[in-house]
């Protein structure tokens, strides 16, 4: 599985699977993002911890961004890396 990118300004919508080999197609892209707020994750199935630290690169360049439809999964690798206090996951 790959990861599916799509960006409509504000949001960047994110699906399918974030994880080291996928984060450089997301990273060649993170410039083009103006605006960004929103990081929307529902669709993602699996993220590893390289995938975590390109969503805190994502909100610490965008520092307005929020990310929304996080699983439990990415909240607990959130929480267990100590993370959770800076990734600005909403909460349901």
């Amino acid at each position: 599985m790959s990861l599916e990118i799509q960006w409509q300004a504000p949001v960047l919508t994110l699906a399918g699977i974030l994880d080291r080999n996928t984060v450089p197609a997301l990273w060649q892209r993170r410039a083009g993002f103006k605006g960004l707020d929103t990081l929307a994750v529902s669709g993602l199935d699996k993220v590893d911890t390289a995938g975590l630290a390109m969503l805190l690169e994502l909100c610490e360049q965008y520092p307005d961004t929020k990310v929304i439809g996080a699983s439990g999964r990415l909240k607990k690798l959130a929480e267990l890396g100590d993370l959770d206090a800076i990734l600005p996951i909403e909460h349901a």
